[in-house]
């Protein structure tokens, strides 16, 4: 995620990584979601290199975007052939 970060700061883009997002259930804190990335302050980008990406992952996204009222998000794997083939945008 660092090398991420380094790329970003190259492009100008602002970022803030791990991010935290308090977790409230009937007014009780249950526990803090850390994003990877927010970018710009639009976008969360959740990296992985993993085999390949399950259901699991995109309805993580979407669970992090909902409780982060952002309304973009990538998920990228770095562990595939090429950037695109690891590459999902998900949109809330």
């Amino acid at each position: 995620m660092r090398a991420m970060g380094r790329e970003l700061r190259h492009a100008g883009l602002q970022f803030e990584s791990e991010r935290e997002y308090p977790i409230v259930y009937r007014g009780e804190l249950l526990c803090r979601q850390r994003l990877d990335l927010v970018v710009e302050d639009r976008v969360l980008l959740e990296v992985k290199a993993i085999e390949h990406l399950a259901p699991v992952h995109h309805a993580q996204v979407m669970s992090y975007l909902r409780v982060s009222k952002l309304r973009v998000g990538l998920l990228m794997n770095f562990n595939s052939e090429t950037l695109p083939a690891g590459l999902r945008r998900i949109i809330l």
